[in-house]
């Protein structure tokens, strides 16, 4: 169960989630509408039944193209998704292995990964018959633990959502000389996106925090890129951001097509970019640059100094 992002993820992904569910869910079509406008109580012995026959065809349509059909997470859409979706027998869970936090998440969704909102989508009995099965997948098999590596959390302490080893669209950006810098070409520094607005002012605020971290970290492989996201000329941005903190350099996107290719829906938005020249992590809204936290996670990406 995946849900898209608030920004435009880019059309190949979709592309393929998309086809993924059609030939997961296509056997299952017909029943479904046969069945939609009549109303079902919940089954309570899904747990023990391994999953009513229509839960099992509901997860089937809805949610077997990337958790798989046996819910461990390797549906064919799964590897188009970052962060992939989970196993259902791994632990641990970010919330309670119950029936109602299944269904509450089935139906709400989990705020920027790819697990949608259904509670539009289906009806309440329908949530309920989806919770059962996939309660009785994630009790079905031998549970696996999943160790948590000095990574993850430093990612999460520092509120960044995971997107390591996900390929980046291409990104060119101008700046206010015109003078143009590419992603491609920063392979080897730990690159940080800053998306930020002129109509911003949580975004305005971050650039001295952030070019304190450029200023302390550049010299050991950092490299921060402030894109505006709104201004009609780059030159009106860069006296903005000049204003704020002087030396700052602000670049435009000028395709057009760079902040839906990088999801970016809320300001601030920030990518931070591998050396490797993928995605490290997102994170979305106001941040605390200055915080331990954050200082702990971008340094742990920096690029290692023994390796050529």
């Amino acid at each position: 169960m995946t849900e898209p992002t608030r920004g435009g993820r880019n059309f190949l992904t979709l592309a393929i989630v998309g086809t993924a569910a059609a030939v997961a869910g296509g056997w299952a079509v017909g029943t479904l509408r046969e069945n939609r406008s009549t109303p079902h109580a919940p089954d309570t012995s899904a747990v023990a039944s391994g999953g009513t026959p229509r839960g099992a065809l509901l997860f089937q349509a809805h949610c077997a193209a990337c958790h798989g059909p046996d819910g461990a997470g390797d549906g064919p859409g799964a590897a188009a998704l970052h962060p992939t979706p989970r196993d259902f027998a791994a632990r641990p869970w970010r919330f309670p292995v119950t029936r109602e936090s299944v269904r509450n998440v089935t139906a709400a969704g989990i705020p920027d990964t790819g697990m949608p909102a259904f509670n539009h989508a289906i009806t309440a009995t329908e949530l309920d018959q989806i919770a059962d099965h996939v309660l009785a997948l994630a009790t079905a098999r031998p549970q696996a633990r999943r160790e948590q590596t000095e990574a993850d959390g430093l990612l999460r302490a520092a509120g960044f959502l995971d997107k390591r080893g996900a390929n980046l669209p291409p990104l060119i950006l101008t700046d206010a000389a015109g003078k143009d810098v590419r992603l491609a070409d920063l392979t080897g520094r730990l690159v940080l996106i800053h998306f930020w607005g002129t109509a911003c002012p949580q975004c305005i605020k971050e650039f001295p925090p952030l070019a304190q971290i450029e200023t302390d970290l550049a010299g050991k492989g950092l490299t921060v890129l402030h894109v505006c996201a709104d201004a009609d000329d780059i030159t009106d941005a860069q006296a903005l951001a000049a204003r704020t903190t002087p030396g700052a350099r602000t670049f435009a996107e000028l395709s057009g097509l760079g902040l839906a290719r990088f999801e970016v829906g809320v300001l601030p938005t920030v990518w931070l970019v591998g050396p490797d020249g993928k995605a490290v992590a997102r994170s979305q809204g106001a941040k605390d640059w200055s915080a331990p936290a954050v200082r702990r996670m971008i340094e742990h990406f920096l690029p290692d100094p023994t390796e050529p």
